[in-house]
């Protein structure tokens, strides 16, 4: 096995961002972690949420879900940074990763080896090519040139601030205890969440497992339908003035939630379109397959995308595990991974996207029928994916 990562090093675009793993990815990193790997990652996890909360922009409450937040249980979640969990999962296969390998194309070869062209003019061959390179992924556009990525129409701008004594004492107890969904008016949308860590002891729960990334953060996402924000491109906005734009629509809003917005780093402000993969039926299966948002690229609003990952990655592992063994072919056992990844990574996919458009509903009765789904009790494992 070797890895070859775009990147130049193991935490290049990753510093202050965290990964909430619901509790089948949990598993699924169970499944294919080495017991003292899996420990060191639950040493090295945030402090789960407690719960899961809507409210409207006056901050008064729609919904509060208790969530259990015991760290050691596997029904909770695994909050987790993307240093810590690179980190770790890299342990033990460093010799076999190849950082700054930006993959081209594939070709086929002699004895049904697949070779990668990567854009530095090396090359590298195996039996199976796993494309796990996201939602862009170039793996994807060869195999599968049919598949396609919509707009939603959707646009999120998102910021993020230290968790210092000032938030903690300006920032609402409510998302301070968990997610946050905040509905506006007119289909405006903000999700707030904080990154805390547990500081009543400092020995790590795993002897010699050092502490890998502890940064404290509050984080917030706004989103709206392109039109919310007039003729102005806020996807060519930057900074200061994309800061600027989302104040200007939460102005009326509770004071805390300006206030948060108002403290963020413009600095760590981004604005992004909201895209979706379009669901594909089945296709021949090759020694050529794909992993995660390669294939089943959601909108984030159901928080799902982590997870559904890596039950793809414990799926992969089972059906290549099952072809070490001389229990299968290697096709045979490609394509009922696909299959399963197709059934169930695309049914997270539309699950996303209805998500997406009862929350961003503007006219006020399909806003009514969002608030009164909030109250069912489907609400919690729709949102969190369990």
């Amino acid at each position: 096995m070797e890895v070859y990562d775009r990147d130049r090093s193991a935490v290049e675009r990753l510093a202050g961002d965290r990964l909430s793993i619901g509790r089948a990815g949990r598993r699924a990193l169970q499944e294919c972690l080495p017991r003292e790997r899996f420990d060191k990652l639950l040493a090295n996890a945030a402090l789960p949420s407690q719960s899961l909360s809507v409210v409207d922009r006056s901050l008064d409450h729609l919904l509060a879900i208790d969530l259990p937040h015991d760290g050691q249980s596997a029904d909770t979640e695994l909050p987790v940074s993307r240093v810590a969990l690179r980190r770790i999962m890299l342990e033990g296969i460093e010799p076999a990763v190849r950082f700054g390998k930006r993959f081209v194309r594939y070709e086929d070869a002699f004895d049904d080896i697949v070779t990668a062209h990567f854009d530095d003019g090396s090359t590298a061959i195996g039996d199976v090519l796993i494309g796990a390179d996201g939602a862009n992924s170039a793996v994807r556009a060869q195999l599968l040139p049919q598949a396609q990525r919509a707009d939603t129409g959707i646009v999120a701008i998102s910021g993020k601030l230290p968790l210092d004594h000032a938030a903690r004492r300006n920032t609402p107890a409510t998302i301070l205890r968990g997610p946050t969904l905040v509905l506006g008016p007119r289909g405006h949308v903000l999700v707030a969440s904080t990154v805390d860590y547990d500081d009543t002891t400092d020995a790590p729960l795993v002897p010699q497992a050092p502490r890998l990334d502890r940064s404290r953060t509050v984080t917030w996402r706004f989103s709206a339908r392109r039109g919310a924000f007039g003729d102005t491109d806020v996807l060519q906005m930057h900074g200061a003035a994309l800061k600027d734009t989302v104040l200007g629509l939460v102005a009326k809003w509770h004071p805390a939630l300006v206030r948060l917005v108002r403290s963020s780093d413009p600095a760590g402000i981004a604005a992004f379109a909201v895209k979706t993969s379009v669901p594909l039926p089945p296709w021949p299966t090759r020694n050529v397959t794909l992993l995660g948002d390669a294939l089943h690229n959601m909108t984030p609003f159901r928080g799902v995308g982590a997870t559904a990952a890596l039950r793809d990655a414990a799926a992969l592992r089972r059906a290549l595990k099952a072809v070490d063994r001389n229990e299968s072919e290697l096709i045979p056992a490609l394509a009922g991974y696909e299959r399963d990844i197709i059934a169930r990574g695309f049914a997270d996919v539309r699950a996303s996207r209805r998500a997406m458009e009862r929350l961003h509903a503007a006219r006020w009765l399909p806003r009514l029928r969002t608030r009164l789904a909030l109250s069912l009790p489907f609400f919690n494992s729709l949102w969190l994916g369990r």
